[in-house]
């Protein structure tokens, strides 16, 4: 049985073999619209979402199947184990899509699944984030990503932890343009950290316009985590972050006339990490990013389901 916690345990062919797969459900939705016919997957959220919870729904049903939406804060998961609350929704459901807070708590839901578990997204990774931006920029280079580059700016953080896994899998360049991270902040992961020391496709620079010079797609993602930044008690701490970040803000001063596409995985916190003029720019493709979640999250659910039946 096959979990993605991480993009770790997968391979350069299974994560091809996937978004190829998205590829066609999103060429010819019709041929797959009963692939997970009465199959269930139970959506459980401990984060707030808009992207997750209607992708994964979304496709559940278009491909003749069911999504279960599950709210952490009124459920038993916040009076019981983590790991006996799993075991029992997988006697219900055919897969648990999880998006949470602690990567910890996902391992304790994998431990007690008895069904293939999906990581919708925590503080180390986001892999079904991934997945749909590598088959973002294959629909926007001809379909061949292979020694492409792609330009990260902004914080190390769960996204970047996901892209730096998948490019080195894939041969992407991908160009880390972050500060210097000098602690052990929640999504530190160390063999992320190895693969940015030692790959000959990852690399970092503190000058984002260096990054951006040589990219053929440059991306960034929020500075703070959505739980943080309306939060009166991180008030401090976010006011410094920003005040830190603003050197690294994607704006049309940074991006010139470059014949770049324009990523970010959103929410967008426009004036921040990205100009608002850049979102709706002609290069962007944030937006066919986002609707990708959907055709992504599709193949995956047929890779995961159709493996592990």
């Amino acid at each position: 049985m096959q979990h993605i916690a991480n993009l770790k345990a997968l391979s350069a062919e299974d994560i091809t073999g996937i978004l190829d797969l998205g590829s066609a459900i999103k060429a010819n939705p019709k041929a797959y619209e009963n692939a997970l016919h009465r199959k269930s997957l139970a959506m459980l959220f401990q984060k707030t979402s808009t992207r997750t919870r209607l992708s994964f729904e979304v496709a559940m049903t278009q491909l003749g199947g069911h999504g279960v939406f599950i709210d952490w804060q009124t459920s038993n998961f916040v009076l019981s184990s983590i790991r006996n609350e799993s075991g029992y929704v997988s006697r219900n459901a055919d897969c648990i899509m999880a998006r949470l807070m602690h990567h910890s708590d996902l391992l304790e839901i994998i431990e007690g699944s008895r069904v293939p578990v999906i990581n919708g997204c925590c503080e180390k990774f986001h892999p079904c984030q991934a997945l749909t931006d590598v088959l973002t920029m294959r629909e926007h280079a001809g379909g061949d990503v292979q020694g492409k580059t792609l330009c990260y700016v902004g914080v190390q953080n769960n996204v970047s932890n996901s892209l730096t896994l998948i490019c080195s899998k894939l041969g992407i360049n991908l160009v880390l343009a972050t500060p210097e991270v000098n602690d052990n902040g929640e999504s530190r992961d160390a063999d992320v950290d190895e693969i940015i020391r030692t790959s000959a496709t990852v690399s970092h620079t503190t000058d984002p316009h260096e990054g951006v010079a040589a990219a053929d797609f440059v991306y960034t993602d929020t500075w703070i985590d959505m739980q943080y930044f309306n939060n009166p008690k991180y008030k401090d701490q976010k006011e410094a972050t920003l005040a830190r970040m603003m050197p690294y803000q994607l704006n049309e001063a940074m991006i010139g006339d470059r014949d770049v596409r324009i990523m970010h995985d959103m929410p967008i916190h426009e004036g921040y990490e990205i100009s608002s003029g850049l979102v709706h720019d002609p290069r962007s493709v944030i937006f066919d990013q986002a609707e990708n979640r959907l055709h992504a999250q599709k193949g995956l659910l047929i890779w995961l389901l159709g493996e592990s039946s």
